[in-house]
């Protein structure tokens, strides 16, 4: 019987603001795949669903067609419930294939997954949705076992890129046998090592003296990119398709969909429609999407006594135990040029950011306006009609459902309804 998964989000994936404002948190992506299509490195047989907060329910259907969302149909077979935090499946796969009774899966106090054996679930309706499930599992907790498991989940968005490497090679051997290799658009005037450590997608174009280098990890780089003159891309690294790759260095980066990129990006994840085309530093960094960086913006990723870099997530300053940390940015988010960040820096939905000076604030909320010596709030109306035009330029539409997010940000952030939690007592 195929086994069935739902990724769910706990209410932990607040503290992976600003990145999780507008997403859920097993939409990020610390390799080459989301964390939900992970999923099917350890359970290939599976069928997956997604449970979504309410609010973003209709974003995530547009972003992961395949998959259902907030909908679980009854066939025969186990359930098993995974938190979208997952980090590393251990041995999950092996105690979930050895298990036959209701079971939470727990590392160092956190719930990793939840297991509905198929009497449990023939129990539900034959369309259910996962707060079904959950209240099920409310009603019946105590007969639940708990196993401990290898498994781990992420807890902080450093950790995502601080795992960059790792994933995207790992990423990069999951899906290579399935995907054919294209090196016939490349100029024989650029330079390419180690070759068989490439993938590299239909219609991808290289121009004349750029430097594709696999010897230190595996490159993927999507389809209908273009890699301009004067590029050099260093692996591991990850570049999404329909992307524009100009002068400079890419290194150890995940890059996503529909990104410019120029000047030097180093061990950063960017989600999609990123416009970095200038020159510039950014490092070691989680980038949302939409993000505009103007020419010469530049993050700073290391403290010059090398001591560890302190975050403010959501008005809590945390110890990240690193000493390269660089900027945590959201949606929408612009910056004017020559503006420089300083480590550490906790960006929100949103902001314009300009002035050309040393920005120094730990934490700047969403809808900020200015620079660190005179913010203002952005009015709703206008930034929502600059989420639009930057949408334009992509000959994308911002839909009502992504305004209506970008409101409830702005009202504070968004509710918590339909965030799952398994346990007696909530997660923390």
């Amino acid at each position: 019987m195929a086994l069935r998964i739902c990724i769910y989000e706990d209410d932990k994936q607040k503290d992976f603001d600003p990145i999780t404002a507008l997403r859920p948190v097993y939409l990020m992506r610390p390799g080459i795949l989301p964390l939900f299509e992970r999923a099917r490195i350890s359970f290939p047989d599976a069928k997956i669903s997604l449970a979504a907060r309410n609010q973003l329910s209709a974003t995530v259907s547009g972003a992961s067609r395949e998959y259902p969302v907030n909908i679980l149909k009854r066939e025969d077979g186990d359930v098993l419930f995974i938190n979208g935090r997952i980090r590393d499946y251990g041995n999950l796969a092996t105690l979930v294939n050895n298990t036959p009774i209701g079971t939470r899966f727990m590392n160092n106090g956190d719930v990793v997954a939840v297991l509905f054996p198929e009497d449990l679930a023939k129990e539900m309706p034959s369309i259910s949705t996962p707060e079904q499930f959950h209240d099920k599992y409310n009603a019946i907790a105590s007969t639940f076992a708990d196993f401990d498991t290898t498994a781990s989940l992420y807890n902080r968005t450093w950790e995502l890129v601080a795992d960059l490497e790792n994933k995207i090679a790992a990423d990069f051997k999951y899906i290579r046998p399935a995907l054919t290799s294209d090196i016939s658009l490349v100029s024989n005037q650029s330079i390419l090592l180690n070759q068989d450590n490439f993938i590299i997608g239909d219609g991808v174009t290289v121009a004349p003296g750029s430097l594709i280098d696999a010897s230190k990890g595996p490159i993927f780089i999507g389809a209908n990119t273009k890699i301009e003159s004067q590029v050099a891309i260093y692996g591991p690294t990850f570049i999404g398709a329909n992307s524009v790759i100009v002068a400079g260095k890419i290194e150890a980066s995940s890059i996503g969909h529909t990104c410019r990129v120029g000047g030097e990006v180093e061990e950063s994840i960017f989600q999609s429609y990123v416009n970095k085309y200038h020159a510039g530093f950014i490092g070691h960094s989680y980038v949302g999407s939409w993000v505009n960086f103007g020419a010469m913006t530049t993050n700073s990723d290391l403290k010059n006594n090398y001591s560890n870099i302190r975050v403010s997530v959501n008005s809590e300053v945390i110890d990240t135990g690193m000493i390269k940390v660089g900027s945590f940015i959201g949606d929408y988010t612009k910056f004017g040029i020559g503006t420089l960040l300083n480590t550490g820096i906790n960006i929100g939905v949103c902001c314009n950011v300009f002035g050309g000076g040393l920005v120094v604030d730990k934490e700047i909320p969403p809808f900020s306006w200015g620079g660190t010596d005179n913010w203002s709030r952005y009015n709703l109306t206008k930034a929502i009609e600059t989420a639009r035009r930057t949408c334009g330029r992509r000959n994308v539409t911002l839909t009502a459902n992504e305004e209506d997010l970008i409101q409830h940000v702005s009202q504070d952030h968004i509710s918590e309804e339909g965030v799952l939690t398994f346990g007696q007592t909530k997660i923390s």
